[in-house]
């Protein structure tokens, strides 16, 4: 099996889903998105979307996880959302 890991070069999301996590961040819009996380194990998650960070070439959905705790994902690293 294949797992994503942070030292794997960042691959461009399509404009027309960024566009989607913009949308959901404006209208305060949980979503349930699955994932893979720095070990590469799969995670999945209903989470509201804040705001979405850029940082050394990267991009990352900030949100709060239904517990309220904070996530940054890379936005390559999702797999699914709904």
């Amino acid at each position: 099996m294949y797992h994503l890991t942070m030292t794997e070069p960042y691959k461009p999301i399509i404009c027309s889903l960024h566009d989607e996590y913009e949308i959901a961040i404006m209208k305060k819009r949980h979503l349930t998105i699955k994932w893979l996380d720095d070990s590469g194990v799969s995670r999945s998650e209903k989470v509201l979307p804040k705001d979405i960070l850029v940082k050394d070439g990267e991009e990352f959905l900030v949100a709060n996880a239904e517990d309220n705790k904070e996530l940054k994902i890379r936005l390559d690293k999702i797999t699914m959302r709904g």
